[in-house]
Protein backbone atom coordinates (compact mmCIF):
# COMPACT_ATOMS: atom_id res chain seq x y z
CA UNK A 1 0.00 0.00 0.00
CA UNK A 2 2.36 2.25 0.82
CA UNK A 3 5.06 2.11 -2.38
CA UNK A 4 2.09 2.33 -4.27
CA UNK A 5 0.59 5.38 -2.71
CA UNK A 6 1.10 8.77 -4.85
CA UNK A 7 3.93 10.64 -3.57
CA UNK A 8 2.81 14.37 -2.67
CA UNK A 9 4.26 17.00 -4.92
CA UNK A 10 7.39 17.95 -2.98
CA UNK A 11 8.59 14.04 -3.30
CA UNK A 12 11.88 13.41 -5.91
CA UNK A 13 13.53 10.29 -7.52
CA UNK A 14 15.81 10.22 -4.67
CA UNK A 15 13.22 11.16 -2.34
CA UNK A 16 10.72 8.82 -2.17
CA UNK A 17 7.82 9.19 -0.55
CA UNK A 18 7.34 6.88 2.53
CA UNK A 19 3.99 6.39 3.69
CA UNK A 20 4.54 6.14 7.49
CA UNK A 21 5.75 9.86 7.37
CA UNK A 22 3.43 12.76 8.03
CA UNK A 23 2.86 13.17 4.86
CA UNK A 24 0.56 10.27 4.78
CA UNK A 25 -2.30 11.77 7.06
CA UNK A 26 -3.91 13.51 3.98
CA UNK A 27 -4.31 10.06 2.40
CA UNK A 28 -5.66 8.39 4.93
CA UNK A 29 -7.75 10.65 6.09
CA UNK A 30 -9.52 10.86 3.04
CA UNK A 31 -9.46 7.28 2.72
CA UNK A 32 -11.39 7.17 5.88
CA UNK A 33 -13.61 10.28 4.70
CA UNK A 34 -14.85 7.65 2.11
CA UNK A 35 -14.82 4.45 3.13
CA UNK A 36 -17.47 5.84 5.79
CA UNK A 37 -19.36 7.84 3.17
CA UNK A 38 -19.60 4.25 1.51
CA UNK A 39 -20.83 2.87 4.58
CA UNK A 40 -23.41 5.12 4.83
CA UNK A 41 -24.82 4.85 2.39
CA UNK A 42 -25.04 1.38 1.62
CA UNK A 43 -26.51 1.16 4.98
CA UNK A 44 -29.44 3.59 3.80
CA UNK A 45 -30.31 2.03 0.76
CA UNK A 46 -29.71 -1.73 2.12
CA UNK A 47 -33.39 -3.56 2.19
CA UNK A 48 -34.67 -4.21 6.11
CA UNK A 49 -33.64 -7.33 7.33
CA UNK A 50 -37.19 -9.61 7.00
CA UNK A 51 -38.46 -9.62 10.71
CA UNK A 52 -39.17 -13.27 10.12
CA UNK A 53 -34.57 -13.88 11.00
CA UNK A 54 -35.10 -12.63 14.63
CA UNK A 55 -38.71 -12.20 15.42
CA UNK A 56 -40.29 -15.37 16.10
CA UNK A 57 -42.06 -17.11 18.33
CA UNK A 58 -40.91 -20.90 16.86
CA UNK A 59 -37.14 -20.92 15.99
CA UNK A 60 -34.30 -20.10 18.34
CA UNK A 61 -33.42 -15.76 18.81
CA UNK A 62 -30.40 -14.31 19.23
CA UNK A 63 -29.01 -14.58 22.46
CA UNK A 64 -29.35 -11.21 22.96
CA UNK A 65 -32.65 -11.69 21.74
CA UNK A 66 -33.74 -15.15 23.47
CA UNK A 67 -37.55 -15.52 24.25
CA UNK A 68 -37.11 -17.17 27.66
CA UNK A 69 -39.42 -20.31 26.77
CA UNK A 70 -40.79 -20.79 23.09
CA UNK A 71 -44.03 -21.50 21.80
CA UNK A 72 -45.64 -22.69 18.64
CA UNK A 73 -49.31 -20.49 18.27
CA UNK A 74 -49.17 -20.32 14.32
CA UNK A 75 -52.40 -22.30 14.63
CA UNK A 76 -54.09 -20.96 17.42
CA UNK A 77 -57.76 -20.15 16.40
CA UNK A 78 -61.03 -19.34 18.69
CA UNK A 79 -64.36 -20.75 17.30
CA UNK A 80 -66.55 -17.90 17.58
CA UNK A 81 -69.74 -19.93 17.30
CA UNK A 82 -69.13 -22.22 20.50
CA UNK A 83 -70.65 -19.47 23.05
CA UNK A 84 -74.18 -18.93 23.32
CA UNK A 85 -74.96 -15.42 24.79
CA UNK A 86 -78.54 -15.85 25.52
CA UNK A 87 -77.11 -18.09 28.60
CA UNK A 88 -76.68 -15.90 31.82
CA UNK A 89 -72.74 -15.39 32.65
CA UNK A 90 -70.96 -18.33 34.31
CA UNK A 91 -69.47 -17.90 37.60
CA UNK A 92 -66.13 -18.96 36.49
CA UNK A 93 -64.93 -19.47 32.73
CA UNK A 94 -62.76 -22.06 31.74
CA UNK A 95 -59.39 -21.10 30.18
CA UNK A 96 -59.08 -20.99 26.50
CA UNK A 97 -57.83 -23.78 24.21
CA UNK A 98 -57.21 -24.16 20.73
CA UNK A 99 -59.85 -26.10 19.83
CA UNK A 100 -60.09 -29.44 17.80
CA UNK A 101 -59.63 -29.86 14.07
CA UNK A 102 -63.10 -30.10 13.51
CA UNK A 103 -64.24 -26.98 15.72
CA UNK A 104 -61.99 -25.44 13.54
CA UNK A 105 -62.98 -26.52 10.13
CA UNK A 106 -66.18 -25.43 11.20
CA UNK A 107 -65.09 -21.71 12.66
CA UNK A 108 -64.85 -19.01 10.25
CA UNK A 109 -61.75 -17.89 8.65
CA UNK A 110 -62.81 -14.00 9.46
CA UNK A 111 -63.20 -12.42 12.38
CA UNK A 112 -66.51 -10.91 13.64
CA UNK A 113 -67.32 -7.79 13.86
CA UNK A 114 -67.37 -6.97 17.96
CA UNK A 115 -71.18 -4.91 17.06
CA UNK A 116 -72.42 -8.58 15.28
CA UNK A 117 -70.98 -10.21 18.50
CA UNK A 118 -74.64 -9.00 20.35
CA UNK A 119 -77.26 -9.85 17.39
CA UNK A 120 -78.57 -12.40 19.91
CA UNK A 121 -77.55 -11.15 23.52
CA UNK A 122 -79.91 -11.15 26.18
CA UNK A 123 -78.38 -8.01 27.87
CA UNK A 124 -80.41 -4.43 26.18
CA UNK A 125 -78.61 -3.09 23.48
CA UNK A 126 -80.15 -1.64 19.70
CA UNK A 127 -81.67 -4.28 18.00
CA UNK A 128 -81.09 -1.93 14.24
CA UNK A 129 -77.59 -1.80 14.55
CA UNK A 130 -76.47 -0.68 10.19
CA UNK A 131 -73.49 -3.35 10.15
CA UNK A 132 -72.92 -2.68 6.96
CA UNK A 133 -71.51 1.00 8.79
CA UNK A 134 -70.08 -0.30 11.74
CA UNK A 135 -67.82 -3.27 10.92
CA UNK A 136 -66.45 -1.51 7.70
CA UNK A 137 -63.92 0.68 10.29
CA UNK A 138 -60.46 0.37 9.48
CA UNK A 139 -56.96 1.77 9.55
CA UNK A 140 -56.91 2.51 5.86
CA UNK A 141 -56.46 6.17 6.35
CA UNK A 142 -52.71 5.77 7.84
CA UNK A 143 -51.99 5.75 4.19
CA UNK A 144 -49.90 8.86 3.28
CA UNK A 145 -52.83 9.79 0.60
CA UNK A 146 -55.52 8.98 3.00
CA UNK A 147 -53.62 11.32 6.07
CA UNK A 148 -53.17 13.76 3.85
CA UNK A 149 -57.21 13.63 3.09
CA UNK A 150 -58.58 13.06 6.21
CA UNK A 151 -56.06 16.11 7.62
CA UNK A 152 -57.98 18.77 5.42
CA UNK A 153 -61.58 16.87 5.45
CA UNK A 154 -61.67 16.51 9.19
CA UNK A 155 -59.80 19.67 11.18
CA UNK A 156 -56.19 18.95 10.90
CA UNK A 157 -53.84 21.44 9.99
CA UNK A 158 -50.00 21.55 8.86
CA UNK A 159 -48.91 22.65 12.23
CA UNK A 160 -50.99 19.71 14.22
CA UNK A 161 -48.98 17.58 11.36
CA UNK A 162 -45.76 19.23 12.26
CA UNK A 163 -46.23 18.36 15.79
CA UNK A 164 -46.82 14.59 15.47
CA UNK A 165 -43.66 14.53 12.90
CA UNK A 166 -41.95 16.21 15.98
CA UNK A 167 -43.29 13.61 18.25
CA UNK A 168 -42.44 11.17 16.81
CA UNK A 169 -38.85 11.98 16.15
CA UNK A 170 -38.53 12.88 19.98
CA UNK A 171 -39.96 9.14 20.54
CA UNK A 172 -37.29 7.75 17.97
CA UNK A 173 -34.73 9.09 19.93
CA UNK A 174 -35.71 8.13 23.37
CA UNK A 175 -35.14 4.54 22.48
CA UNK A 176 -33.73 2.21 24.68
CA UNK A 177 -30.62 0.17 22.87
CA UNK A 178 -32.10 -3.18 23.66
CA UNK A 179 -35.59 -1.91 21.54
CA UNK A 180 -37.55 -0.84 24.56
CA UNK A 181 -38.88 2.11 26.01
CA UNK A 182 -39.17 3.54 29.86
CA UNK A 183 -41.39 5.73 31.49
CA UNK A 184 -38.09 6.79 33.12
CA UNK A 185 -37.61 7.91 29.80
CA UNK A 186 -33.90 10.01 30.84
CA UNK A 187 -31.65 7.43 31.86
CA UNK A 188 -30.75 6.45 29.00
CA UNK A 189 -30.03 8.08 25.69
CA UNK A 190 -31.34 10.90 26.74
CA UNK A 191 -28.32 11.43 29.79
CA UNK A 192 -30.85 13.69 31.83
CA UNK A 193 -31.70 16.26 29.07
CA UNK A 194 -34.71 15.94 29.42
CA UNK A 195 -37.13 16.54 32.66
CA UNK A 196 -39.84 14.99 34.18
CA UNK A 197 -39.64 11.13 33.74
CA UNK A 198 -41.88 8.84 35.49
CA UNK A 199 -42.09 7.86 39.03
CA UNK A 200 -42.18 3.84 38.43
CA UNK A 201 -40.91 1.73 41.26
CA UNK A 202 -38.59 -1.07 40.82
CA UNK A 203 -34.71 -1.95 41.22
CA UNK A 204 -34.00 -1.14 37.56
CA UNK A 205 -32.79 2.46 36.70
CA UNK A 206 -35.83 2.52 34.20
CA UNK A 207 -38.11 1.40 36.81
CA UNK A 208 -40.68 -1.16 36.50
CA UNK A 209 -42.51 0.15 33.15
CA UNK A 210 -40.85 -1.78 29.88
CA UNK A 211 -44.07 -3.73 29.00
CA UNK A 212 -45.86 -0.37 29.15
CA UNK A 213 -43.36 1.94 27.96
CA UNK A 214 -42.60 -0.03 25.02
CA UNK A 215 -46.23 -0.80 24.16
CA UNK A 216 -47.06 3.08 24.58
CA UNK A 217 -44.29 4.27 22.39
CA UNK A 218 -45.08 1.80 19.71
CA UNK A 219 -48.80 3.36 19.29
CA UNK A 220 -48.22 6.62 18.12
CA UNK A 221 -46.03 4.94 14.73
CA UNK A 222 -48.28 2.84 13.84
CA UNK A 223 -51.28 5.68 14.44
CA UNK A 224 -49.64 7.65 11.87
CA UNK A 225 -49.22 4.73 9.56
CA UNK A 226 -45.67 3.44 9.96
CA UNK A 227 -44.64 0.23 10.33
CA UNK A 228 -41.41 -1.78 10.43
CA UNK A 229 -41.64 -2.07 6.57
CA UNK A 230 -42.97 0.95 5.90
CA UNK A 231 -41.71 4.96 6.44
CA UNK A 232 -39.17 6.52 7.66
CA UNK A 233 -38.90 4.81 11.63
CA UNK A 234 -38.90 1.09 10.09
CA UNK A 235 -35.71 -0.35 12.56
CA UNK A 236 -37.21 2.25 15.45
CA UNK A 237 -40.50 -0.04 15.11
CA UNK A 238 -39.25 -3.79 14.11
CA UNK A 239 -36.65 -3.24 17.27
CA UNK A 240 -39.55 -2.13 19.63
CA UNK A 241 -42.02 -4.98 18.27
CA UNK A 242 -39.21 -7.50 18.73
CA UNK A 243 -38.59 -5.79 22.47
CA UNK A 244 -42.03 -6.40 22.89
CA UNK A 245 -42.86 -9.80 22.25
CA UNK A 246 -39.05 -10.51 24.20
CA UNK A 247 -40.85 -8.94 27.35
CA UNK A 248 -44.23 -10.95 26.81
CA UNK A 249 -44.84 -13.92 29.82
CA UNK A 250 -45.95 -16.82 28.64
CA UNK A 251 -47.30 -19.19 31.46
CA UNK A 252 -48.44 -22.79 31.20
CA UNK A 253 -51.30 -22.17 34.03
CA UNK A 254 -53.02 -19.25 31.37
CA UNK A 255 -53.40 -19.58 27.63
CA UNK A 256 -51.62 -16.99 25.11
CA UNK A 257 -49.42 -14.11 25.86
CA UNK A 258 -49.24 -11.21 28.37
CA UNK A 259 -48.04 -8.37 29.85
CA UNK A 260 -47.57 -7.42 33.01
CA UNK A 261 -44.91 -4.34 35.13
CA UNK A 262 -45.97 -1.65 37.24
CA UNK A 263 -49.35 -1.17 35.06
CA UNK A 264 -50.13 -4.40 35.25
CA UNK A 265 -53.41 -5.12 33.11
CA UNK A 266 -52.61 -1.94 31.93
CA UNK A 267 -49.93 -2.73 30.51
CA UNK A 268 -51.30 -6.19 28.51
CA UNK A 269 -54.09 -3.90 26.84
CA UNK A 270 -51.61 -1.08 25.55
CA UNK A 271 -49.04 -3.87 24.62
CA UNK A 272 -52.21 -6.09 22.98
CA UNK A 273 -53.07 -2.99 20.90
CA UNK A 274 -49.73 -2.36 19.53
CA UNK A 275 -48.96 -5.98 18.26
CA UNK A 276 -52.80 -6.19 16.67
CA UNK A 277 -52.34 -2.83 15.03
CA UNK A 278 -48.91 -4.13 13.58
CA UNK A 279 -50.52 -7.09 12.37
CA UNK A 280 -53.26 -5.82 11.21
CA UNK A 281 -51.42 -3.23 8.83
CA UNK A 282 -48.97 -5.14 7.47
CA UNK A 283 -50.33 -9.07 7.78
CA UNK A 284 -46.67 -9.78 8.59
CA UNK A 285 -47.14 -13.54 9.46
CA UNK A 286 -44.54 -13.76 11.83
CA UNK A 287 -47.25 -11.11 14.14
CA UNK A 288 -49.76 -12.95 14.19
CA UNK A 289 -49.18 -15.71 16.16
CA UNK A 290 -48.18 -13.20 19.22
CA UNK A 291 -51.06 -10.71 18.67
CA UNK A 292 -53.28 -13.78 17.90
CA UNK A 293 -52.35 -14.71 21.30
CA UNK A 294 -52.22 -11.49 23.43
CA UNK A 295 -56.39 -11.58 22.27
CA UNK A 296 -56.70 -15.29 23.98
CA UNK A 297 -55.00 -13.74 26.84
CA UNK A 298 -56.99 -10.64 27.28
CA UNK A 299 -60.16 -12.98 27.00
CA UNK A 300 -59.02 -15.52 29.80
CA UNK A 301 -58.04 -12.09 32.13
CA UNK A 302 -61.81 -11.09 31.79
CA UNK A 303 -64.31 -11.20 35.16
CA UNK A 304 -66.08 -13.93 34.45
CA UNK A 305 -68.83 -12.29 36.56
CA UNK A 306 -68.83 -9.11 36.00
CA UNK A 307 -67.23 -8.24 32.37
CA UNK A 308 -64.62 -5.84 33.38
CA UNK A 309 -60.73 -6.37 33.65
CA UNK A 310 -58.72 -4.47 35.66
CA UNK A 311 -55.08 -5.04 37.26
CA UNK A 312 -54.77 -8.84 37.55
CA UNK A 313 -56.69 -11.66 35.80
CA UNK A 314 -60.58 -12.34 36.45
CA UNK A 315 -60.50 -9.28 38.86
CA UNK A 316 -63.38 -7.62 39.30
CA UNK A 317 -63.24 -4.96 36.33
CA UNK A 318 -62.57 -1.08 36.55
CA UNK A 319 -63.94 1.48 33.65
CA UNK A 320 -60.40 2.63 32.65
CA UNK A 321 -58.27 -0.39 32.45
CA UNK A 322 -61.54 -2.28 30.62
CA UNK A 323 -61.21 0.49 28.20
CA UNK A 324 -57.89 -0.27 27.13
CA UNK A 325 -58.81 -4.08 26.56
CA UNK A 326 -61.91 -3.18 24.63
CA UNK A 327 -59.63 -1.10 22.61
CA UNK A 328 -57.24 -4.40 21.88
CA UNK A 329 -60.35 -6.17 21.44
CA UNK A 330 -61.21 -3.99 18.70
CA UNK A 331 -57.75 -3.46 17.39
CA UNK A 332 -57.72 -7.48 17.13
CA UNK A 333 -60.83 -8.06 15.57
CA UNK A 334 -60.03 -5.15 12.69
CA UNK A 335 -56.62 -7.45 12.34
CA UNK A 336 -59.03 -10.50 11.51
CA UNK A 337 -57.90 -12.12 14.17
CA UNK A 338 -60.92 -14.02 16.53
CA UNK A 339 -61.82 -13.57 20.02
CA UNK A 340 -64.95 -15.74 22.08
CA UNK A 341 -68.91 -14.28 21.47
CA UNK A 342 -68.92 -14.30 25.17
CA UNK A 343 -66.12 -11.26 25.40
CA UNK A 344 -68.08 -8.68 24.28
CA UNK A 345 -71.21 -9.56 25.50
CA UNK A 346 -69.63 -9.76 29.14
CA UNK A 347 -68.13 -6.37 28.36
CA UNK A 348 -71.20 -4.46 27.69
CA UNK A 349 -72.51 -6.27 31.33
CA UNK A 350 -69.60 -4.29 33.17
CA UNK A 351 -70.39 -0.94 30.94
CA UNK A 352 -74.43 -1.24 32.32
CA UNK A 353 -73.35 -1.65 35.86
CA UNK A 354 -70.56 1.31 35.72
CA UNK A 355 -73.04 3.62 33.78
CA UNK A 356 -75.89 6.16 35.41
CA UNK A 357 -78.98 5.12 35.53
CA UNK A 358 -79.53 7.34 31.56
CA UNK A 359 -76.42 5.53 30.50
CA UNK A 360 -74.90 8.93 29.29
CA UNK A 361 -72.61 8.62 32.00
CA UNK A 362 -69.74 6.06 33.44
CA UNK A 363 -67.94 5.99 36.78
CA UNK A 364 -64.87 3.98 37.69
CA UNK A 365 -66.57 1.32 39.27
CA UNK A 366 -69.71 -0.86 39.28
CA UNK A 367 -72.65 1.40 40.83
CA UNK A 368 -72.41 -0.22 44.36
CA UNK A 369 -76.21 -2.43 44.70
CA UNK A 370 -78.76 -0.44 46.52
CA UNK A 371 -79.60 -1.83 50.00
CA UNK A 372 -83.27 -2.80 50.28
CA UNK A 373 -85.16 0.23 51.88
CA UNK A 374 -82.27 2.55 51.71
CA UNK A 375 -82.56 4.93 48.66
CA UNK A 376 -79.93 4.40 46.13
CA UNK A 377 -76.20 6.01 46.85
CA UNK A 378 -75.68 8.76 44.37
CA UNK A 379 -73.89 7.48 41.01
CA UNK A 380 -72.64 10.62 38.68
CA UNK A 381 -69.84 9.23 37.08
CA UNK A 382 -66.52 11.69 35.50
CA UNK A 383 -66.29 13.28 32.59
CA UNK A 384 -62.59 11.02 31.90
CA UNK A 385 -64.77 7.85 32.63
CA UNK A 386 -67.58 8.58 30.34
CA UNK A 387 -65.60 9.59 27.66
CA UNK A 388 -64.07 6.03 27.98
CA UNK A 389 -67.51 4.22 28.24
CA UNK A 390 -69.29 6.27 25.69
CA UNK A 391 -66.32 4.88 23.37
CA UNK A 392 -66.64 1.32 24.39
CA UNK A 393 -70.41 1.45 23.81
CA UNK A 394 -69.76 2.49 20.49
CA UNK A 395 -67.44 -0.19 19.66
CA UNK A 396 -69.68 -2.85 21.11
CA UNK A 397 -72.43 -1.76 18.66
CA UNK A 398 -74.25 1.28 20.12
CA UNK A 399 -76.04 3.00 16.99
CA UNK A 400 -75.19 6.53 16.02
CA UNK A 401 -78.37 7.85 16.56
CA UNK A 402 -78.99 6.31 19.97
CA UNK A 403 -79.90 8.66 22.41
CA UNK A 404 -77.65 7.99 25.50
CA UNK A 405 -74.38 8.18 23.49
CA UNK A 406 -75.33 11.64 21.75
CA UNK A 407 -76.22 13.20 25.29
CA UNK A 408 -73.20 11.66 26.53
CA UNK A 409 -71.06 12.76 23.93
CA UNK A 410 -72.85 16.27 23.50
CA UNK A 411 -71.73 16.70 27.23
CA UNK A 412 -68.26 16.05 26.68
CA UNK A 413 -67.84 18.43 23.72
CA UNK A 414 -69.48 20.83 25.67
CA UNK A 415 -66.97 20.33 28.26
CA UNK A 416 -64.17 20.83 26.01
CA UNK A 417 -60.90 19.88 26.38
CA UNK A 418 -58.96 19.78 29.67
CA UNK A 419 -55.08 21.17 29.75
CA UNK A 420 -52.91 19.00 31.24
CA UNK A 421 -55.58 15.96 31.56
CA UNK A 422 -54.10 13.81 28.34
CA UNK A 423 -55.76 11.05 29.08
CA UNK A 424 -59.14 12.45 29.02
CA UNK A 425 -58.54 14.82 25.90
CA UNK A 426 -57.11 11.46 24.32
CA UNK A 427 -60.70 9.75 24.81
CA UNK A 428 -62.84 12.47 24.65
CA UNK A 429 -61.37 13.43 20.78
CA UNK A 430 -62.53 9.82 19.91
CA UNK A 431 -65.58 9.75 21.37
CA UNK A 432 -66.57 13.01 19.62
CA UNK A 433 -64.75 12.16 16.36
CA UNK A 434 -66.27 9.04 15.88
CA UNK A 435 -69.70 10.35 16.95
CA UNK A 436 -69.72 12.91 14.85
CA UNK A 437 -67.55 11.41 11.48
CA UNK A 438 -65.50 14.45 12.04
CA UNK A 439 -67.32 16.89 10.34
CA UNK A 440 -70.39 19.60 11.79
CA UNK A 441 -69.99 21.96 14.92
CA UNK A 442 -69.24 20.38 17.78
CA UNK A 443 -66.75 18.38 16.13
CA UNK A 444 -65.32 21.64 14.97
CA UNK A 445 -65.66 23.65 18.33
CA UNK A 446 -64.20 20.22 20.52
CA UNK A 447 -61.26 19.97 17.85
CA UNK A 448 -60.22 23.29 17.40
CA UNK A 449 -60.27 23.70 20.88
CA UNK A 450 -57.88 20.62 21.76
CA UNK A 451 -55.45 20.93 18.37
CA UNK A 452 -54.82 24.54 19.11
CA UNK A 453 -54.05 23.72 22.34
CA UNK A 454 -51.72 20.65 22.14
CA UNK A 455 -49.90 22.56 19.57
CA UNK A 456 -49.04 25.48 21.29
CA UNK A 457 -48.14 23.12 24.36
CA UNK A 458 -45.63 21.30 22.68
CA UNK A 459 -41.92 21.85 23.83
CA UNK A 460 -40.09 23.34 20.74
CA UNK A 461 -36.37 24.01 22.36
CA UNK A 462 -33.49 21.67 23.32
CA UNK A 463 -33.42 17.90 23.62
CA UNK A 464 -37.09 18.40 24.76
CA UNK A 465 -37.74 19.34 21.26
CA UNK A 466 -41.48 17.51 20.25
CA UNK A 467 -42.51 16.68 23.55
CA UNK A 468 -44.78 17.47 25.88
CA UNK A 469 -45.32 18.04 29.41
CA UNK A 470 -47.96 19.91 31.36
CA UNK A 471 -49.24 19.36 34.87
CA UNK A 472 -52.34 17.02 35.24
CA UNK A 473 -53.47 13.86 36.43
CA UNK A 474 -51.15 10.71 36.14
CA UNK A 475 -48.74 13.21 34.55
CA UNK A 476 -45.82 12.52 37.34
CA UNK A 477 -45.86 8.77 37.65
CA UNK A 478 -46.22 8.31 33.72
CA UNK A 479 -43.90 11.20 32.94
CA UNK A 480 -43.06 13.14 29.75
CA UNK A 481 -43.10 9.64 27.83
CA UNK A 482 -46.66 9.28 28.94
CA UNK A 483 -47.53 12.02 27.76
CA UNK A 484 -45.52 12.93 24.45
CA UNK A 485 -47.42 9.34 23.63
CA UNK A 486 -50.99 10.69 24.35
CA UNK A 487 -50.40 13.97 22.89
CA UNK A 488 -49.57 12.61 19.72
CA UNK A 489 -52.18 10.11 19.37
CA UNK A 490 -54.83 12.62 20.06
CA UNK A 491 -53.54 14.92 17.11
CA UNK A 492 -53.90 11.49 14.74
CA UNK A 493 -57.57 11.19 15.79
CA UNK A 494 -58.37 12.35 11.95
CA UNK A 495 -56.85 8.91 10.41
CA UNK A 496 -56.04 6.56 13.31
CA UNK A 497 -59.10 5.18 12.65
CA UNK A 498 -61.99 5.84 9.95
CA UNK A 499 -64.71 7.49 11.30
CA UNK A 500 -67.43 4.30 12.86
CA UNK A 501 -70.53 5.87 11.65
CA UNK A 502 -69.32 7.16 7.89
CA UNK A 503 -69.96 5.55 4.85
CA UNK A 504 -66.04 6.27 3.86
CA UNK A 505 -65.53 3.84 6.85
CA UNK A 506 -66.68 1.19 4.24
CA UNK A 507 -65.33 2.30 1.05
CA UNK A 508 -62.40 4.56 1.11
CA UNK A 509 -62.56 5.94 -2.06
CA UNK A 510 -59.02 8.33 -0.94
CA UNK A 511 -56.40 8.25 -3.89
CA UNK A 512 -53.54 6.14 -3.86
Amino acid sequence: MAESATPPPEATADEPYHAGGRESYGWLASFALHAMVFLVLAWSTLPPLPLSTTFSLQGEPPPAERIDEAIDLDDVSFDLATDDLSQPLAASAPPLAAPTPDAMAASPTAAVDLSTLLADSAIASPTDVNLSVVAGVGTDGRSDAGKAALVAAKGGSPASEAAVARGLKWMAEHQNPDGTWSLVHNVGACRGRCDHPGKVPGKDPFGDSLASATGLALLPFLGAGETHEHGRYRRVIRNGLRALVRLGEIDEDNPGLSWSDSGRMYAHGISAIALCEAYGLTKDPDLRAPAQAAIAYLAYAQDPQGGGWRYTAQQPGDTSVTGWQIMALKSGVLASLQAPKRVASRATAFLDSASTADGTRYGYLAAPEPVEGEEAPAYNGTPTLSAVGLLCRMYLGWDQSDERLKQGVERLAKEGPRSGNFYHNYYAAQAIFHHTGGVGPVWREWNDAVRDQLVEQQSTRGHERGSWWVEGPHNDRGGRLYTTAMATMTLEVYYRYLPLYQSEAVNTALPD
